[in-house]
């Protein structure tokens, strides 16, 4: 057995296409019999449900389409019983595979095209390219459980059948059951897909207790050329032509929710599985398509050659599902989660992540052992390694930033279960103990489960090859920052570093977390990291107690501040009140009477503080106090206020042990310093360091 063939369209691909390949024409009136829906704009799904990103386990990295309902048994179990369900992995769910080959209104398995697609036909039943949009699908009746994999159970005098008993086993485990369906005719691997069964499946699926679908996008069928001699790629057949995906999954979404009101159940959470590798074709989707009409999508645009509600997920995918795949399929290597991976495609879309909508960076491959074979010994195929403890840590922790659902491909069952014997080998494919302390981190569970749900951003410009190290931080609920530094390079350490002014932190300084090691420690300034070959290390930011908004803020007052370390020296404009327009600052002895030692700080709107001196002369009219854009240069004042440049606005706290001011500048988190104590050294904007006495301000008066 190899490793299961990729999701979505490189799955369809995996069979052979002909060489042969028809260009197509469209009759003007060809659309009309296929096409559902309105043109009523959507407003964003706001179900209720996925308020944080979803936690749980899949079959198919592991299992594949072999999964049968005593493995899914046995992960349930294990999952209950080894503190993962506590830990917030509440969802089982079971992909590709689950169900016979054809529904229950035949009696032979669906009739397949050279192309794998599902044979359509026209209005008198003769088969049909189904290439030009038009042709009809005359399967019927309902999706079965594969008994041979998923017997049916009698749970208090109820037959159930094989998917529903699992749903019910797990719910009494305090569980959520997740199942795998399709908006094309097939699913990925051949089986019976939902499209144009919506409402059949749906009612199905919430009648056996589904909490979860993962819906897939799996289109068959020829490569595409169009009348424009443009290559659409494969995009496979009837409606799968004229309906976009926004479309379809909107269809089986609208189709659950329905159902779930007609039997008095729960609604069903659904998650997009495919960011799809094609864009759509323009001149066959139909002109009523929802997808064209909703103010995300149109805002959007969309470029030549493609339709809207296609590519990418990340722009609309919130609007009719929970979860979005916004990238493709991930291998067990740490480079598909990196930057030139999803990582970057992820960065690319914040706004599909809020409550109710998160991007989906596809299943996890922490702890994940190569079920084919024994790595290194049976099985050399650099895409069968399983990750180390440092890369399953690097995954989660990346994931855990993003605010992405966090669902295990792992064999998450007992080393028994989990046994396999091959040429003369037996070994386990379940997780280890180290492996599944990775998972069990509530500290980073709690990065990606933040309520803020506001996804992270980099740091600085983004790495200038595969290997350079990248810094991330996110904003947390409690006024907390998470900064992840990672080395992307495989094969060495690497020191990644960043400061607190590159990270828009403005405080005196920050109690530290690594949250792997729980070393814990205090960040005025750098904070870096000998990180290892393709590893992370993660902080939790706190700032520090004991300070608080400055008293002098909007009193209306002049006030004359010396640096730490000065001797009661004071800042002023150097050269006093008759000093030109744009001077910088300096320290100089303390004189009450001097306006240009005197500054006033007024609380702007945006609850930043502007700092002007007392000066009313010919060259000296209240100027404003204006940091400089490089550190170690001089502060200076202007007589202009620009209340858009965030130069002249600071952030001004105060110790509340010491009366102390730190004072840091808005544009560039550097912060006001004396660093020389002699009278007219210069006053300037340096990287926060709570050891520098020069820091720090008290009041003169």
């Amino acid at each position: 057995m190899r490793i299961p063939v990729p999701r979505a369209v490189p799955r369809a691909l995996s069979r052979a296409l002909p060489r042969a390949l028809v260009a197509l024409s469209l009759a003007a009136t060809g659309l009309g019999t296929v096409v559902l829906g309105t043109a009523a704009p959507a407003a964003a799904l706001d179900n209720g449900l996925a308020l944080t990103p979803p936690m749980g386990w899949n079959s198919w990295n592991t299992l594949g389409t072999g999964v049968t309902q005593e493995e899914v048994l046995q992960t349930i179990d294990f999952m209950a019983a080894n503190g993962l369900v506590q830990a917030g992995y509440d969802t089982v769910t079971i992909d590709d595979g689950w169900s016979l080959g054809h529904r229950d209104g035949q009696t032979t398995d669906l009739v397949k095209t050279a192309y794998g697609a599902m044979q359509l036909y026209d209005a008198n039943r003769n088969p049909t390219s189904g290439t030009d949009g038009t042709g009809f699908d005359l399967t019927t009746g309902h999706l079965v459980p594969d008994p041979a994999r998923y017997p049916a159970h009698t749970v208090n005098g109820q037959t159930l059948n094989g998917i529903q008993y699992l749903s019910w086993y797990a719910h009494s485990k305090g569980m959520k059951f997740g199942l795998y369906a399709t908006d094309t005719y097939t699913t990925c691997q051949g089986r019976p897909g939902s499209l144009g069964h919506e409402s059949t499946d749906a009612a199905d699926f919430v009648a056996w207790g589904v909490d979860f679908v993962k819906y897939d996008d799996c289109p068959y069928g020829p490569q595409i050329i169009g009348p424009d001699g443009h290559n659409y790629w494969t995009q496979g057949e009837g409606r799968e032509l004229t309906r976009s995906i926004y479309a379809r999954v909107r269809d089986f979404q609208q189709a659950l929710d329905a159902a779930s009101r007609a039997q008095g159940r729960p609604r069903v959470a659904l998650s997009v599985s495919a960011q799809p590798v094609h864009s759509g074709v323009p001149y066959l989707l139909a002109g009523d398509d929802p997808a064209r009409t909703d103010p995300v999508v149109v805002a959007a645009g969309t470029p030549a050659f493609e339709a809207p509600g296609y590519a990418p997920t990340g722009v609309w995918c919130g609007q009719v599902a929970n979860l979005c795949r916004i990238g493709g399929d991930r291998g067990p290597d740490l480079e598909g989660v990196l930057y030139n991976g999803q990582l970057q495609t992820a960065l690319k879309y914040p706004g599909n992540v809020r409550p109710g909508s998160w991007n989906d960076l596809d299943m996890m491959f922490a702890g994940w052992q190569n079920p084919y074979g024994v790595y290194g010994v049976t099985d050399t195929c650099p895409c069968h390694k399983p990750m180390s403890v440092t890369e399953s840590r690097s995954e989660m922790s990346i994931l855990a930033m993003l605010a992405s659902p966090l669902i295990s491909g792992a064999d998450l069952r007992t080393a028994a279960d989990s046994r396999h014997t091959q040429d003369g080998l037996t070994w386990s494919t379940g997780i280890t103990a180290e492996q599944l302390a990775v998972y069990k981190n509530a500290d980073v569970i709690a990065i990606d489960q933040d309520r803020l749900t506001r996804p992270a951003t980099l740091v600085g410009a983004p790495p200038a090859g595969s290997t350079a190290p990248i810094v991330l931080k996110r904003q947390l609920a409690d006024g907390d920052t998470a900064v992840l530094l990672v080395n992307q390079d495989p094969a060495g350490y690497r020191n990644v570093s960043t400061t607190l002014a590159e990270l828009g932190l403005t405080g005196p300084g920050y109690s530290a977390k690594d949250l792997w090691t729980g070393a814990t420690g205090n960040v005025t300034g750098a904070l870096g990291a000998q990180v290892e070959p393709h590893g992370v290390v993660l902080y939790r930011l706190k700032p520090l107690p004991g300070t608080g908004p400055a008293a002098v803020i909007g009193d209306g007052r002049y006030h004359g501040i010396s640096a730490g370390g000065t001797g009661g020296q004071a800042l002023e404009v150097q050269g006093t009140c008759s000093a030109p327009d744009g001077s910088p600052t300096d320290i100089n002895t303390w004189w009450s009477w001097h306006t240009s030692e005197q500054w006033n700080f007024a609380p702007n709107p945006d609850g930043t503080v502007r700092i002007t001196d007392n000066c009313y002369t010919d060259t000296q009219r209240h100027g404003t106090l204006t940091g400089a854009a490089v550190a170690g240069q001089p502060a200076r004042v202007r007589n202009a206020w620009d209340p858009a440049d965030p130069a002249q606005k600071w952030r001004v706290v105060q110790s509340t042990t010491t009366g102390a001011l730190t004072i840091t500048n808005v544009a560039t988190g550097l912060v006001l310093s004396a660093p020389q104590t002699a009278a007219t050294s210069p006053v300037v904007t340096g990287p926060p360091d709570g050891s520098l006495v020069g820091q720090s301000w008290s009041l003169l008066s």
